[in-house]
């Protein structure tokens, strides 16, 4: 059994019942007493409740039918049934809203330590030669074209040492255009980069020939993934 002597004063409080001395121990208490604190949250409905009786039943003595007993009990369990439900949503939400913020902070996470797919690597045909091969992905970006080369030149001279090779994009309204040239470096293999303002699907093929000859060595007619 309570001994708090306030205990009973949660109803009175929130009805503006208590006179004004008990009104001031009553506030005091409730800087130092949880229960009660709960309990006035509780019951802060309470007032909204009874503005929705209708006003015969609280206008006069003559006027006013005899209060059923269990009025008053049954309005204050309202407001707290009322209370734990506000409460359980409040919580709920604040749960499921913890939830979309995880989920929504690990989509972020995954999206931003993702790396982008590389496009495929594509083998380069070679042309009457076996010395030099190469692998070539070809990737469409807002402005044309990146391509990413690999190729290994295999030991051994060609003439007087290593020959020198240019990469040539040919686009099917028969331009051409050079977008990178290297020196073989025997039995490494060489990776390069380079750029072009075509877009994938205008590309006819990509060559490499040896500077200064026009001879084309590897050649390759992209094709869509």
């Amino acid at each position: 059994m309570s001994t708090d002597p306030f205990s009973h004063d949660d109803a009175a409080y929130v009805l503006g019942a208590l006179g004004p001395a008990e009104r001031r121990a009553f506030e005091e208490h409730l800087t130092g007493c949880a229960s009660c604190t709960r309990a006035v949250a509780d019951l802060a409905g309470l007032p909204a409740l009874l503005s929705q009786v209708d006003e015969p039943a609280y206008a006069g003595p003559e006027a006013s039918p005899v209060l059923p007993e269990t009025m008053l009990p049954h309005l204050l369990e309202e407001v707290r049934r009322r209370g734990r439900r506000v409460r359980l949503l409040a919580a709920t939400g604040a749960a499921a809203a913890a939830v979309m913020i995880a989920v929504v902070s690990a989509v972020l996470l995954v999206g931003s330590s993702s790396s982008p797919v590389p496009a495929r690597m594509q083998a380069m045909t070679q042309v009457d030669q076996d010395r030099l091969s190469a692998t070539v992905s070809l990737e469409d970006v807002a402005w044309g074209t990146r391509m990413r080369l690999a190729c290994t030149y295999r030991g051994g001279d060609w003439g007087e040492g290593s020959p020198s090779y240019a990469l040539v994009v040919r686009t099917r309204d028969g331009s051409t255009e050079q977008v990178a040239t290297w020196r073989g470096v025997p039995d490494r293999e060489t990776r390069l980069e380079a750029a072009t303002a075509a877009d994938v699907a205008d590309i006819a093929s990509v060559e490499v020939l040896v500077s200064g000859t026009g001879r084309t060595v590897l050649t390759l007619r992209p094709t869509r993934t």
